[in-house]
């Protein structure tokens, strides 16, 4: 039924649906989701052929602005307008500044980076890019992995490599208190006999607060992403503060006060809560997205869905046309 449906996209999608969906969707504004990125085509990354690729469409059909632009309009009692499109980018990784930005410029299509501000600081990297470098550190995979209170086992017939591996222990440590987390990644370390760098490698580097000015200066709109990434209903209340406010008194010192959204890490419906809602709120960012679309309309500025970009043109069209948005609104409907 599903590859059935997708042929019929694929087939019409180019010849009038996207367009279709376009003027079904035009009143509700696609806000897009990106990590990283590569100059060539990259398991996980999105090439820069295809972003300017991706950048050509949104300036032909679309109306591109930044989510703060947006969140202005919002706040003003205004709507935006039609088929208005937002694209984010997570983290705050250096490739964006290196293969995303001269891009962005030279098609004239605003962005909003949120950044981990410890990341940028320099304290610390990203604790999923710390699991894919011990896996990537030995030359085999051993039969059992490690990372207390995590322990995978190889099991017949199923396929056992770093990027599964990987996965899976992503999964698992998304649902430990962030400090038991980071034990587990020091223990599964330990298990693989070797070292995390203090720093990260360069794969991994993340944007310098001297590159986030200069974009800014030209037009970039910069938010948070937290302090350290973690996820943030499993940090204890004391530490939200740093978390959430220190991450806000950082942006503003190095990049000077002004209105700031917000992105929850990992962003699913159980990565953030109310009491994280509140104080996003709080702590004066103007808004904050989360990291998965449901069909839903924007209703609440604190939890703004978005749709994931790929580096498949196919994937890209459906989410950046509505199509994709429309779907979920159906499938929404019958399920009711």
């Amino acid at each position: 039924m599903v590859a059935g449906l997708s042929r019929v996209v694929r087939a019409l999608g180019p010849i009038g649906l996207y367009a279709a969906s376009r003027g079904l969707t035009r009143r509700h504004p696609r806000i897009l989701m990106y990590h990283r990125f590569s100059s060539e085509p990259r398991r996980g990354f999105v090439s820069s052929g295809t972003l300017a690729r991706q950048l050509t469409m949104i300036r032909r059909h679309f109306n591109p602005v930044t989510l703060s632009q947006l969140l202005d309009i919002w706040r003003s009692g205004g709507k935006a307008a039609p088929n208005t499109i937002v694209l984010t980018v997570d983290d705050g990784y250096r490739d964006f500044h290196d293969v995303a930005w001269p891009l962005l410029k030279r098609h004239d299509v605003p962005a909003t980076l949120f950044v981990t501000t410890g990341f940028v600081d320099g304290e610390l990297w990203l604790w999923p890019d710390q699991l894919a470098w011990l896996l990537e550190s030995v030359q085999t995979l051993p039969e059992q992995v490690v990372a207390p209170p995590v322990q995978l086992q190889r099991q017949p017939g199923k396929v056992w490599n770093r990027s599964t591996v990987w996965q899976a222990l992503v999964n698992a440590l998304l649902r430990l208190p962030d400090g038991e987390k980071h034990s587990a990644i020091a223990a599964l370390a330990a298990g693989l006999g070797t070292r995390l760098p203090a720093a990260p490698p360069s794969e991994y580097a993340a944007v310098s607060w001297d590159q986030l000015r200069q974009m800014q200066l030209a037009g970039l709109d910069v938010g948070g992403h937290t302090h350290s990434h973690p996820t943030l209903p499993r940090v204890a209340d004391a530490d939200l503060r740093l978390e959430i406010d220190h991450c806000r008194e950082r942006l503003d010192a190095e990049l000077g006060p002004r209105p700031r959204p917000f992105c929850y890490p990992n962003g699913q419906p159980a990565d953030f809560s109310q009491a994280v809602r509140d104080r996003v709120e709080k702590a004066g960012f103007t808004g904050a997205v989360v990291a998965y679309a449901d069909g839903q309309p924007h209703h609440d500025l604190y939890a703004l869905r978005r749709h994931a970009a790929a580096d498949s043109d196919f994937q890209y069209s459906k989410a950046l046309s509505g199509l994709e948005w429309l779907g979920q609104r159906v499938r929404r409907m019958v399920a009711a």
